[in-house]
């Protein structure tokens, strides 16, 4: 069943910023304890800075934590522009304005099928999301994770995403590495996501629900070889930027 959801604004305290990456950060703000916050995992909340002279915008960023989390709210970007410049500048315990939930792409327990997410570097920030709850709930969903990156230090939860496939048999992902430095030692796969990448990692194409997240030319060149495999378009959920 699909819980009724508000539109609700939230200023809340940043409790952790961690260096996920060299390039990504990862953002948790504190839930408070009267908080009401529902979300289903993969949607968005807009999210703005408090009283800013300087950048009056809001941006879009996917919740990478699960809803069963109530302790914090987590999102994860990298410096793309103004906005995120300004995040990188930020500190524990500053404020940042919380709006939502929005969006169409998320899962919910309605959804028995396999799943497939597929993603391109801070794309996996909803997926994660996906995952996590999956997990947590102990959902008998197969899940599989497909994840591309440029370079091998670019993996975001890496050891969490470990962690879950070594605790829980129905996880699995695989990733791959456009642009391997030699320096890292990277036994995996290297180059795009491909058609024969994508047949190694489906196990029942045209069963499974699909969950894309990237660029746009990147889910677009997914969306075009999943439709080769022979899935339509009803299967498949995206959530593009840039």
């Amino acid at each position: 069943m699909q819980q009724t959801q508000q539109i609700q604004e939230h200023i809340l305290k940043i409790s952790e910023i961690i260096d996920e990456t060299p390039s990504v950060k990862v953002f948790r703000v504190e839930l408070p304890n009267n908080a009401d916050i529902n979300f289903y995992p993969g949607q968005f909340f807009m999210v703005s800075f408090v009283d800013d002279p300087e950048i009056k915008t809001s941006r879009a960023y996917s919740i990478a934590s699960s809803p069963l989390n109530k302790e914090y709210l987590e999102i994860g970007f990298d410096k793309v522009g103004p906005f995120t410049t300004k995040l990188f500048a930020v500190k524990e315990g500053d404020l940042l304005k919380f709006k939502g939930p929005y969006g169409k792409f998320y899962f919910n327990e309605d959804m028995k099928n396999s799943l497939v997410l597929i993603a391109g570097g801070t794309g996996i920030t909803p997926l994660m999301g996906i995952i996590r709850y999956c997990n947590d709930k102990k959902l008998s969903n197969k899940v599989k994770f497909i994840y591309s990156v440029k370079t091998t230090q670019d993996i975001i939860y890496k050891e969490e995403l470990e962690k879950i496939k070594n605790q829980n048999n129905n996880f699995d992902y695989a990733v791959t590495v456009t642009r391997p430095n030699s320096e890292h030692n990277w036994k995996g796969r290297t180059g795009r996501i491909d058609l024969d990448l994508l047949k190694q990692n489906i196990e029942d194409v045209e069963n499974s629900i699909y969950f894309l997240c990237g660029p746009k030319e990147f889910v677009h060149s997914i969306i075009e070889m999943l439709e080769e495999l022979g899935t339509k378009k009803e299967q498949i959920k995206t959530d593009i930027w840039g």
